[in-house]
């Protein structure tokens, strides 16, 4: 430490002892005030529910897939559920359950009612994403008991809302599918009606088409001509009719394997279109909280003292320096 620094340091101390009654005072009041502000605050209780984010493709019906109904779901997943917490259709069903505008003591005939209520909703009620990818759903209140529901309620809503845009997005494409089951429907049964046709007037199918001639030579020979029409007539029918017989039976079985198909994904629309179930990976519920949150008195009561403290000695050092000036000029 240079001589200059010492001496500076010196004149320093010696200038705050000259001015310590002031000092003292002001500090010291600054102390009180500071105790009885805090006093005055009202203490708020937080409760915490801790939740995971599921898949996005969670709800999966088929049964020839992974179920991934319990697997925790990524970042993304995580700002979706986000989003859905933060959402006016779980703000509105707690307001409206809790009257939370005369619970928070806001006009709700006020000019800006709406805006003086998001403010407090916003600072009561707060959603964050962990680097786990979990979310803690913090809330502030008066009422320890009030805190804990509101934070249990938040995480049933979750699932009632996401349940409800599922069910609103698959309601659209079950009705498509449906639709196409009802055509391929229709289209199977005329094919079925033109092969039932032309079966009933002679035409085989290509199984049935190598042994026709043979059993038609060994028919004569053995001498029976019924079935040695009958079988005449099947191959005469075949080879004018064998062609679109094969068509119709082909379009059958590839219809027949697209609707097997579209059930499936029908099922799945249906499932969708009526889910209710769990969305999120519950952690822990929100407990009633038994210990006060905030104001922390201490803290308040220490920053207040000290930063009163503090500015004592920059406005007595101004108020000297200025009286330095103000005799230099004369």
């Amino acid at each position: 430490m240079s001589q200059e620094q010492t001496i500076n340091s010196g004149q320093l101390i010696s200038f705050l002892w000259k001015k310590r009654k002031p000092l003292l005072i002001i500090t010291t009041s600054a102390f009180v005030i500071s105790i009885v502000v805090s006093l005055m605050i009202t203490p708020y209780y937080m409760a915490r529910a801790v939740v995971f984010p599921t898949k996005s493709n969670s709800v999966d019906y088929n049964t020839n897939s992974r179920n991934s109904v319990v697997e925790f779901g990524d970042e993304a997943d995580a700002e979706r559920l986000l989003q859905v917490l933060i959402s006016p259709e779980i703000r509105d069903s707690l307001t409206i359950k809790y009257n939370l505008y005369n619970h928070y003591e806001i006009d709700s005939a006020d000019a800006h009612a709406r805006y003086d209520f998001q403010q407090i909703y916003e600072g009561n009620i707060k959603f964050e994403r962990t680097r786990y990818n979990s979310i803690n759903i913090d809330v502030y209140d008066t009422d320890p008991i009030i805190a804990a529901d509101i934070a249990n309620d938040i995480v049933r809503l979750v699932d009632t809302v996401m349940n409800r845009m599922i069910r609103q997005r698959s309601v659209g494409p079950m009705y498509a599918v449906q639709h196409e089951v009802g055509l391929i429907k229709h289209e199977m049964g005329d094919y079925s009606d033109r092969l039932k046709s032309l079966s009933d007037s002679g035409v085989v199918s290509k199984d049935e088409r190598g042994n026709m001639y043979t059993d038609y030579l060994e028919a004569l020979k053995a001498g029976k001509n019924d079935l040695a029409t009958e079988i005449k007539r099947k191959i005469d029918a075949t080879q004018k009719y064998g062609s679109d017989y094969d068509i119709y039976s082909n379009l059958s079985e590839f219809f027949a394997l697209r609707y097997s198909n579209i059930l499936d994904v029908n099922d799945q629309a249906s499932q969708y279109a009526s889910t209710n179930i769990q969305q999120t990976i519950r952690h822990s519920a929100a407990e009633i909280p038994d210990k006060k949150a905030k104001p922390k008195r201490a803290i308040i009561v220490i920053f207040a003292t000290f930063s009163a403290f503090l500015f004592t000695i920059f406005l007595l050092l101004g108020i000297e320096k200025f009286k330095e000036i103000k005799a230099s000029t004369r």
